[in-house]
C-alpha cells in the first residue's frame, strides 16, 4: 500500500488560501508564461523533488529535455500552462496518437515516440534523446503491475536518467482529486515554479466547486443511482477516482460497490438498473444516439433498450479526456451533474462552459476551443467491436 504523502494535505491547504483571492484566471498566464519568466535557470545546480513513490529524486538543472509517459495527461498539460512544454522531446505512444492532447500541447506532435511503460519502452530510443528527466505515471492496481513499473524505473535510472514516478489516482487506498493535483505540483517543483502550479490547481478547483456548491445538500435518500460505464465493457467501481468524483463532488450513488475497472455484462447492467448511465470515454467517445439506436459497440445496446436510463434518455457521454482526473474533468463533472440533477443545473449551458474552460485556462481562441471540444469526441478504432 502506498504511504500517505504530506503533499496531498498541503495542496488542500494551498487551495483554501488561494481561493480567498479574487478571480483567478489563467488566460494571460497560459499565453504569456514564457515571456514572464525572467529567472536564470542556468543557475540551478540540482533540483530535488519527492515523487509519488515517496522517493527523493535528484535532477541536474536546468531541466530542458523531458520525456513524458502518463495516463492522465497532467504533466504535459501543466508544462504547457507553465510555458515549458517545448522541453518535451519524448512521449509514450498513447499520447503520440491522441489528437486531443496534440492540439492542447503541440509539442507532443513533435516529440519522439518512445513506446509505452505499459507495453514496452524503447530504451535505445530513450537514451538517444538524452533527457534530463523522465516522468512516468504508474498504473499499479496489482503487485505484478507495480513490479513491472519498478523494473522499468530501475532500468532507466541505471542508464543515468532520473525518473519522477507518478501514480494513477485510482491506485491509492483512498482515491481523491488531491492525488491527481499532486502531479501538477510535482511538475511545478521540477521546473522551480510551485506558485504557478498552484494557480493551475486553483483554477480547476474553482470550476469543480460550481458542481460541489449545488449538490452538497442532497440527502442520502435523494441521491440518484448511477453506473459509470467505461467503454468497452467495464464499469468503474468504488476504488476508482471516477467513483470519488461521482460520490463526493456530484453527490450521487455509484451502484458498482467494489473494484476499479470491473467487467460488466448486459445482464449485470440490467440487474443494476441505474437511474442514469454515464458513459466514460475510456476507448473513445460513444455517442448516446448510438446507444439509443441499439448499436453493438462494446455491449449490444439493442438488448438494453428496456433499461430505464436508456428508455428515459438519461444517458450522458463524456469525451476522451473529460472522464479522467485531469483539467477537463471540470467540464465532465458538469455534464454528469446536469444529467443526474437536471433541475439544479438547468441554467448551465454546457457548450459555453466547455469553451470557457479552453479559453480561460489554455488561452485559446474561440475557434481553437471549438476544435478542442470536437477532438474530445475521438474514438479509438480498435476499442469498439461492431
Amino acid at each position: 500500500m502506498m504511504n500517505a504523502r504530506p503533499l496531498a494535505g498541503r495542496i488542500t491547504t494551498w487551495i483554501a488560501i488561494a481561493m480567498t483571492l479574487a478571480g483567478v484566471s489563467l488566460s494571460a498566464f497560459a499565453g504569456g508564461a514564457r515571456e514572464a519568466d525572467t529567472r536564470n535557470q542556468g543557475e540551478v545546480a540540482q533540483i530535488e523533488v519527492v515523487d509519488q513513490w515517496d522517493r527523493t529524486v535528484r535532477i541536474s538543472g536546468p531541466v530542458e529535455r523531458v520525456v513524458v509517459m502518463e495516463w492522465e495527461g497532467l504533466v504535459a498539460k501543466t508544462m504547457r500552462l507553465l510555458g515549458v512544454d517545448e522541453a518535451i522531446i519524448g512521449v509514450d505512444n498513447y499520447a503520440a496518437r491522441q489528437s486531443f492532447r496534440r492540439h492542447l500541447v503541440p509539442a507532443i506532435g513533435e516529440a519522439t515516440d518512445i513506446g509505452s511503460a505499459w507495453t514496452g519502452i524503447n530504451y535505445e530510443r530513450l537514451v538517444s534523446l538524452r533527457p534530463d528527466v523522465v516522468f512516468l505515471e504508474s498504473w499499479q492496481d496489482t503487485e505484478e503491475n507495480r513490479a513491472m513499473h519498478a523494473t522499468e524505473v530501475q532500468r532507466i535510472e541505471d542508464l543515468g536518467i532520473p525518473v519522477v514516478v507518478l501514480v494513477s489516482p485510482s491506485n491509492f487506498a483512498q482515491p481523491t482529486l488531491d492525488r491527481a493535483w499532486e502531479h501538477i505540483s510535482i511538475v511545478g517543483d521540477v521546473f522551480q515554479r510551485p506558485e504557478e502550479a498552484l494557480r493551475v490547481v486553483t483554477a480547476i478547483e474553482q470550476r469543480i466547486d460550481l458542481v460541489r456548491e449545488r449538490t452538497q445538500d442532497i440527502a442520502p435518500e435523494d441521491q440518484v443511482n448511477v453506473v459509470l460505464f467505461a467503454t468497452t465493457n467495464y464499469a468503474m467501481g468504488v476504488q476508482s477516482v471516477q467513483s470519488y468524483m461521482l460520490t463526493e463532488v456530484v453527490n450521487a450513488n455509484n451502484l458498482m460497490r467494489s473494484g476499479t475497472f470491473v467487467p460488466i455484462s448486459e445482464e449485470q447492467l440490467l440487474s443494476l438498473n441505474p437511474d442514469v448511465l454515464v458513459v466514460l470515454g475510456h476507448d473513445g467517445y460513444l455517442d448516446p444516439d448510438l446507444i439509443f439506436a441499439g448499436a453493438n459497440m462494446g455491449l449490444n445496446w439493442g438488448n438494453l433498450q428496456q433499461l430505464p436510463a436508456i428508455a428515459e434518455r438519461r444517458v450522458v457521454s463524456l469525451g476522451y479526456e473529460e472522464w479522467r482526473a485531469t483539467i477537463e474533468n471540470a467540464v465532465g463533472l458538469l455534464k454528469i451533474a446536469k444529467a443526474v440533477y437536471p433541475d439544479r443545473f438547468a441554467d448551465i449551458d454546457l457548450e459555453q462552459e466547455e469553451l470557457r474552460l479552453y479559453q480561460e485556462i489554455y488561452g485559446m481562441s474561440e475557434s481553437q476551443a471549438r476544435q478542442a471540444a470536437q477532438l474530445q469526441l475521438w474514438i479509438d478504432p480498435s476499442g469498439f467491436v461492431e
